[in-house]
């Protein structure tokens, strides 16, 4: 990717498309002569006060929607988690019939596996709900926040971080054994920036998550 094109999918983060475009293409056309290090300083300078401005106008709307997204967060996860369940329920079932009742049982036999069903192992379960809680949720969270704060997505981000710790006190989330801590909130928000620069790598290819 070109340095100007690099430059204005930082800028972008911060401000309209159309703005960041410009901004880069002005400094682009000075970077010739005063180098490349002068251009991304300039290019940072630029992102950290677009940022600082974002953080002062957007903050009370930006702050209110991580709030909500908290409460959005547990709902999806829990039936994200659901599924998950039944699904791991149905596998689970599915490789107990084919290792107890059919050929397979031969070689499960010989290399000492045994798949018992019900019930299913508690660690599945945690692994699962573990990934649905810490993953895939803030992930398809993230992909869906690109549409209605793009050009915000670093603020967002910035936002969210501490208000969805001071939410996992206030208002904890508990599943079946996994609890969102604090201590697992910046992983969470990491996923949830994962989804918002997906969203700009691929628009449709993942757009129903």
């Amino acid at each position: 990717m070109r340095s100007d094109r690099l430059a204005e999918a930082v800028l972008s983060m911060v401000a309209p498309a159309e703005r960041a475009a410009s901004a880069v293409g002005d400094l682009a056309e000075d970077a010739d002569v005063r180098g490349a290090f002068w251009f991304w300083r300039s290019v940072a300078r630029l992102a950290l006060a677009l940022l600082a401005r974002d953080l002062v106008s957007s903050a009370l709307a930006i702050g209110a929607s991580a709030a909500l997204g908290w409460f959005l967060y547990m709902g999806i996860s829990m039936v994200f988690a659901s599924i998950g369940y039944v699904v791991l329920t149905l596998a689970w079932g599915l490789t107990h019939v084919l290792t107890h009742h059919t050929g397979f049982e031969l070689l499960a036999d010989m290399m000492r596996v045994r798949f018992d069903w019900p019930p299913i192992p508690t660690s599945a379960a945690y692994a699962l709900q573990a990934v649905v809680f810490f993953a895939v949720t803030p992930f398809c969270i993230g992909r869906g926040s690109a549409a209605i704060w793009r050009g915000h997505e670093l603020t967002l981000v910035i936002l969210a971080l501490p208000i969805w710790l001071a939410m996992s006190v206030l208002v904890p989330f508990v599943g079946v054994g996994v609890r969102t801590a604090p201590a697992m909130v910046p992983v969470v928000v990491a996923f949830v920036l994962v989804g918002l620069l997906s969203a700009r790598a691929w628009p449709r290819q993942l757009r129903d998550c």
